[in-house]
Formats: C-alpha cells, structure tokens, sequence
C-alpha cells in the first residue's frame, strides 16, 4: 500500500467527524430582560452609553425629543441585526446574532431640533444573563414635579405588591392538606378529578395529556405535561389567563396567575408538569365555560384551551 492511499481515510474521517460537531445545536443562554433610563445632561461631556443586546431579543429605546432617523447608519449594524427600525422618537432593534467578543458597535442618534445636548451614542455589546428590553432616553431632564409623580405611581404599585405578597404569605402558612381544609379549598365533598378530551391549541409549545382537571368546592385546577419542541428557545413559565364566558355570550374579566412548577426553564425538548389554579367566580351560570391560556413571561409562547367546563 502506498503512502498516499493510507493518508486519505484519516482525511476523509476527519472531514466526516468536523461535519457531526458543526450540526450540533446550540442552546440559546436564557437572559433576564432589564429595563433602563437615561437622563442626558448639557452640562456634563458626552459619554457612549451601553446598549445590551443579545440574539433573537428585541431592545426598544424611546426618547422624550423626536430624534433624526437618518443619523442612525442601518448600514454599520446590518450584519449582527434582523431588524433596525428608527421612528420619530424610537430606535428598534432585533439582533440575529450575539455580538462577538470584542465587537463593540458604536451608533449615534441626533436629537431633532436646537437645544443641547444635540446627540447620543451607545455602544453595543453582549453579555451573558441579561438584555436591554425597553430602555428610556431622557434629554430634556424631568421636573420635580415630574419625579414627585413618578415616585407617588412607584409607592401605589408597591403597595398592590405588597398587598399580593401579604396573600401569597398567608397561603402559605396553611400549606399542604391541613391548610387546604382551612382555607376551604378542600371540603367534606371532596375532590373529584376529570380528564380534558381536547387537545389544546399550540402556540409554540407541546401539552401532552393526560390533562388532569381537579375540582374541590370553588376552586380548580389543571395539570399537564408540557413539552419544548428541539427547535424552540428555552422556555421560562409566565403567568396562565382563565376567561369565563357565560352561556348568554357575556365574557366576565379575565383572571391571571403565575403558573405553577417546579422548573425555572425547560430547555430545547425538555418536558414539566404544569399547574394552573383558578376560582369559578360566583358570576358564573349554568353553562358557563373558560378559556385556559398558559404563557411563558413574554405572553409568546404556550397553550390555550377553549371551551372548559367548569
């Protein structure tokens, strides 16, 4: 045998072996989205603010003055974005990728109009567990009548946190069995269990049956199985919305709750059992049926049935 015909299985195994690694899928990091403000300052030199993007994610900044939309060169980010839209006083941005290492895109946005400061920069990166989602521009600064408002509106949502919190901690006082019976979500009739026939609709996610429907006094709730398909993004559980729409056509608010379980994510092809509980309002009559969504955090993916009997 000569040389040259024993080299060419070792070449042609490499090129075979190179090609597997390269079809592996990569799993997309799960990121926190944050949101920001900045308050620009005529007085203070101009410094390049840091815009966190990451893949797939969509970052929106707003401005309080209308800006120029031909100052942003759509050109300079074309290869690391899937989107680039500039409005009056908005800049839109949707990246196909992660930034490399190293690579720091700058762009600049020229307010509209005189007054100073006249422009902002940000410079673009990635970083790992978190992404700018909604960022705020501020040039014209904020009254203090401006910040006295924004901080009265800061104080009433915390007390309606605190307010849900303070449920949250007296449910969970009375955990398990025993506190079922006290809080009467369990009675002396018991719980009866029935199995939803209907598959759910997909939005982007798999529910697997059985679909477990319990019922004790006024409360229910339904457990599935749910299943992120191989080729979706990780998964992290959202909030489920139950709909009841009365037998004469009346639709009564709609109720939203965290979901239930035990996982903080599902990954590409990972699976979890799901729980989402709910009280028949004491609205509802004969007939009455609900509309089940579950949804992750953005609303954007899940599963939604229609038609449930109560």
């Amino acid at each position: 045998m000569s040389l040259s015909s024993s080299v060419i299985p070792v070449v042609v195994l490499v090129a075979v072996v190179g090609s597997v690694a390269v079809a592996q899928p990569r799993t997309a990091p799960v990121r926190e989205r944050k949101a920001r403000q900045f308050t620009l300052r005529a007085e203070e030199p101009p410094v390049l603010l840091p815009l966190r993007v990451a893949a797939q994610e969509v970052t929106t900044v707003t401005f309080d003055a209308p800006i120029v939309p031909d100052s942003v060169d759509r050109a300079a980010l074309a290869p690391f974005f899937s989107r680039v839209g500039v409005y009056a006083d908005a800049l839109v941005l949707k990246a196909s990728v992660d930034l490399p290492s190293g690579t720091r895109p700058v762009i600049t946005v020229r307010f509209a109009g005189p007054g100073a400061p006249s422009q902002v920069g940000f410079v673009l990166t990635t970083v790992d567990g978190e992404v700018d989602s909604q960022v705020e521009v501020f040039r014209l600064g904020r009254s203090a009548q401006d910040l006295g408002r924004e901080l009265a509106d800061l104080r009433a949502r915390c007390a309606v946190t605190e307010a849900g919190l303070a449920t949250l901690r007296a449910q969970c006082a009375f955990s398990g069995l025993g506190g079922a019976v006290l809080t009467g979500a369990v009675t002396s009739k018991g719980v009866t269990v029935t199995y939803l026939s209907e598959a759910p609709t997909r939005i982007g996610m798999d529910a697997e049956g059985p679909h477990t429907l319990y019922r004790a006094g006024s409360t229910r709730a339904l457990a599935t199985l749910l299943s992120n398909p191989t080729d979706g993004a990780p998964w992290v559980p959202g909030f489920a919305r139950v709909t009841p729409r009365l037998s004469e056509g009346r639709v009564l608010p709609a109720h939203e709750s965290p979901l239930i379980m035990r996982e903080k994510h599902l990954e590409p092809g990972a699976r979890a059992v799901v729980v989402v509980e709910w009280q028949v309002p004491p609205e509802a009559t004969p007939g009455t049926r609900f509309t089940l969504e579950l949804w992750d955090r953005n609303g954007e993916r899940g599963v939604r049935w229609e038609q449930v009997a109560p």
